[in-house]
């Protein structure tokens, strides 16, 4: 983190890092093996967020219980998390009912209650959002997720922690005193440095981030050629600390346009960096065999058939698209 720009501040004068990423799933255990076995991510910390522990539980302003288990992990500075629900009405069921398991949100954590509270406050006076669902986690954590789907495209978390920075887990898989490390798979190490947001107007969700969190400056380039697998769409990016968070507005025909159509606006692909080129053409390779085929391309610059970044639809397996490299922008 010491290399990386100071973050703008936006609402109530604070500054918004991308903290985490979270999915909502069905089969957390299953699926925590598959990244551990595909990217060498370790250790998980596993949560059981019950009573009493997991408390103060509300959706939409009605006080109800809900559980689940949560899973976590730190890919650098990014807080990667599966959450399985268990009982109860919660967002993530409802996540998985319209949308199938996937990317349901992302985060932006602080550590104290005088911040949290000060955001939530902030999207009500401004936007008259308010906060759809939250809990308490032992007598430190508030979590909560504001109301931000129609503005800004998906659900955003914020609150007073991570569990897995103040909360001692059930379990660590694959065991107490594991490292993170290189993929068992490939002996690559994978580090994730984009989240991908498809929308339907590009401009207002934009828009919406610049001034809610301050994020900027953008970036932009139109993505279209001839090939089969071009990506076609809009895409503008902005670097959040060590996350380049990505907006595509699809084009009227290509694999955008298809996540669009099945699932509609929302969070749909993580981006991994490697080493060089030649770790990514390994790691394209791996993702294919592992049964995440090539859907999205961008030819590099230096030719010779490289691609500066590929996009792989690796939802049956790990539940998201997987980008590799990175769309170079003008």
């Amino acid at each position: 983190m010491s290399d990386t720009a100071p973050l703008p501040v936006g609402l109530a004068g604070l500054p918004y890092p991308i903290t985490q990423i979270s999915l909502a799933v069905t089969d957390l255990d299953a699926l925590m093996e598959r990244y551990h076995r595909a990217f060498g991510w370790a250790p998980w910390q596993v949560f059981d967020h019950v009573p009493p522990v997991h408390h103060a539980t509300m959706l939409r302003g009605e006080s109800v219980h809900y559980a689940l288990r949560g899973a976590e992990v730190y890919v650098g500075s990014v807080n990667f998390e599966l959450l399985q629900p268990l009982e109860g009405p919660n967002l993530w069921t409802e996540f998985i009912d319209r949308r199938g398991p996937g990317i349901a949100s992302i985060a932006t954590m602080f550590h104290e209650r005088v911040d949290g509270d000060a955001v939530k406050a902030a999207f009500k006076d401004r936007y008259g959002i308010p906060v759809t669902m939250k809990a308490d986690i032992g007598d430190h954590i508030e979590y909560y997720y504001l109301d931000t789907e129609a503005r800004f495209g998906c659900l955003i978390e914020s609150g007073s922690g991570h569990a897995i920075d103040f909360v001692r887990p059930a379990s660590v898989v694959p065991h107490d005193g594991a490292e993170p490390g290189p993929s068992p798979t490939t002996g690559l190490e994978y580090a994730i440095t984009s989240v991908t947001l498809v929308v339907r107007d590009l401009e207002s969700a934009v828009a919406a981030y610049r001034e809610a969190f301050g994020w900027g400056p953008w970036r932009s380039r139109r993505l279209a050629d001839d090939r089969p697998r071009s990506a076609r769409a809009k895409l503008a990016a902005a670097l959040v600390g060590d996350v380049r968070f990505e907006v595509v507005e699809p084009d009227a025909v290509g694999p955008w346009r298809d996540v669009l159509e099945r699932a509609g606006e929302g969070l749909a692909a993580i981006g991994l960096g490697l080493a060089d080129a030649d770790a990514e053409d390994t790691a394209r390779a791996a993702l294919v065999e592992l049964g995440a085929p090539l859907i999205a391309e961008v030819p590099s610059s230096a030719g010779a058939g490289r691609l500066a970044w590929s996009l792989h639809d690796a939802t049956r397996d790990l539940a998201c698209l997987i980008a590799v490299g990175t769309i170079p922008l003008d």
